[in-house]
């Protein structure tokens, strides 16, 4: 299933909600919708779950544009979606299981699968406990269990890790695995870019209802053009202070000098450079860090950037 929307415009009354976003959306891979509150985010998941209809655009999805096809078409293509929203919400007086079953039910998938997939949650022991004795993680795990019962081909998150500890957390990064690895697709929103960093294949940065920026994370950081930190630490101590000056007559960057090591702050552009001086010292190196910046501050710097 390949699926792409092209010149997406969304409006609720006088205000602009999406403003001719194209998205792409690859086999095997995590896509992630960042942004700060109001940039879009959930109203581009709600056009890809049929929530809300665009004012212009075109969803298509196999070359067939499902805007144009009309209701049934995009209802099909909704059978094939997983979704978990930020908020989930189940009957508070039924059990785990007694929620899978319904969603079981509703969805085709065979009653004897639901354990199984409780299991994949983790909430194997609580299937038997009522929803109101979940914790907020336990809730969603549950919803993570609801939006992969069906395997779907396309797993829409939205903000997935709220309330999950580090048990939860592992298990949502294994079903991401998992999905990438079945050629099937993700697209999450999240606010916690360190947190998802390792677990993105592309991200998309929206801002007032467009598209600042896309790219792997890599690529926006050479985008955002930001300085590394590199850390160098030498076998012989007394040659540091010799070091840190030829570090800062060469590449004309303040020089941070410790006692065991020397820091500083350059463009990648300037990382050879660096090298050469280093070398040149005739020293041996007992230790060299070189430090990217983080996607958060990547997405700062952009966010930024006219």
């Amino acid at each position: 299933m390949n699926v792409s929307l092209s010149g997406i415009v969304v409006q609720f009354g006088k205000v602009t909600a999406l403003s001719g976003v194209d998205l792409d959306l690859q086999a095997g891979e995590v896509a992630v919708l960042a942004g700060p509150n109001g940039a879009g985010k959930s109203t581009l998941m709600s056009v890809l779950l049929g929530l809300v209809e665009p004012d212009a655009g075109h969803l298509f999805v196999d070359g067939v544009d499902l805007l144009e096809a009309g209701t049934r078409a995009h209802r099909h293509f909704r059978e094939d979606l997983g979704y978990l929203p930020e908020a989930v919400a189940f009957a508070e007086n039924l059990t785990g299981r007694q929620v899978m079953r319904f969603f079981a039910m509703a969805r085709g998938v065979k009653r004897s699968k639901v354990d199984d997939v409780l299991e994949r949650v983790g909430l194997s022991d609580a299937r038997s406990r009522a929803v109101r004795g979940y914790s907020r993680g336990m809730r969603q795990r549950l919803g993570l269990g609801v939006a992969i019962l069906s395997e779907p081909d396309l797993l829409v998150l939205d903000e997935p890790t709220g309330g999950l500890d580090q048990q939860g957390l592992s298990l949502l990064w294994d079903v991401l695995k998992e999905y990438k690895d079945a050629g099937r697709r993700v697209l999450m929103s999240s606010h916690d870019l360190t947190l998802i960093e390792r677990r993105a294949d592309c991200v998309h940065i929206l801002s007032a209802g467009k598209v600042k920026a896309s790219g792997t994370p890599d690529m926006l950081r050479r985008l955002a053009g930001l300085a590394v930190r590199v850390r160098v630490e030498l076998q012989d101590p007394s040659r540091m202070e010799g070091l840190a000056g030829s570090l800062s007559e060469d590449l004309m960057v303040p020089v941070d000098l410790g006692e065991r090591e020397v820091g500083l702050s350059i463009p990648p552009s300037a990382l050879f450079q660096m090298f050469r001086t280093v070398e040149s010292q005739d020293a041996e190196v007992s230790q060299l860090r070189v430090e990217e910046p983080g996607l958060d501050a990547v997405y700062e710097r952009l966010l930024e950037a006219p």
